[in-house]
């Protein structure tokens, strides 16, 4: 039976109730089905701009292509190319090989920007990152900063989100003997980078419900 079936069931079964329990409780719910409970975008101003995503953390010890760094700057950059209108992403390469060709200790967002020619830059700050609760339990947990930056204004900061931290999954933890090490960081950043992401476009709320669902490996 299709979702709009069984909704227009719902609505006549509801409708018979009415009476009984109350007019404005039961038709709200079914109303909700239909227009879904969408959360809108804190910052949509990407849309139509050339964006290059910065992941940097304050571990020195995390290089490479599978890196939590590396991992979450593809993932995120993807879900933005994937759910903003019209928005170009300068590739996650691209930004890895101007910030490598000019040394910098330090990254500095505004003169990346201007490197890679982007309109905007989001800098995803990981203040902190683990995998594990126990050497047998893996519990990810996380807590980043976001901030884009404007090149367009001069770099002016023109949003600061809040510190979040973020935990996967949300209850429990899952046994190391079921995955691998790589695995469980693969999936632990795809959820992370898809909450940090959600910053930057419309959605519906029961994507939040969907945080410990079944991992896909």
């Amino acid at each position: 039976m299709s979702r709009n079936r069984r909704i227009f069931f719902l609505v006549l079964t509801l409708a018979g109730l009415a009476p009984l329990a109350g007019c404005k409780a039961l038709i709200a719910y079914p109303l909700y089905l239909i227009k879904g409970d969408s959360i809108a975008a804190k910052y949509d101003e990407l849309e139509g701009k050339r964006v290059a995503v910065i992941c940097k953390s304050a571990s020195a010890a995390s290089e490479g292509p599978n890196s939590p760094e590396s991992l979450i700057a593809r993932q995120f950059s993807k879900i933005l190319q994937e759910r903003v209108s019209k928005i170009e992403i300068v590739p996650v390469e691209e930004v890895a090989d101007w910030i490598d060709r000019n040394n910098w200790n330090e990254i500095d967002c505004v003169e990346v920007g201007r490197g890679v020619n982007a309109d905007s830059v989001v800098l995803l700050d990981i203040e902190q990152f683990s995998l594990k609760d126990s050497s047998t339990l893996f519990k990810g947990r996380s807590t980043v900063t976001t901030k884009v930056y404007d090149i367009e204004q001069e770099g002016k900061v023109v949003y600061d989100a809040p510190t979040y931290e973020f935990s996967y999954p949300e209850n429990g933890g899952r046994h190391t003997t079921e995955m691998s090490d790589a695995a469980f960081q693969r999936q632990f950043t795809k959820k992370l980078s898809h909450h940090l992401a959600k910053d930057f476009f419309k959605y519906d709320r029961s994507e939040d419900y969907a945080r410990d669902a079944t991992l896909i490996h």
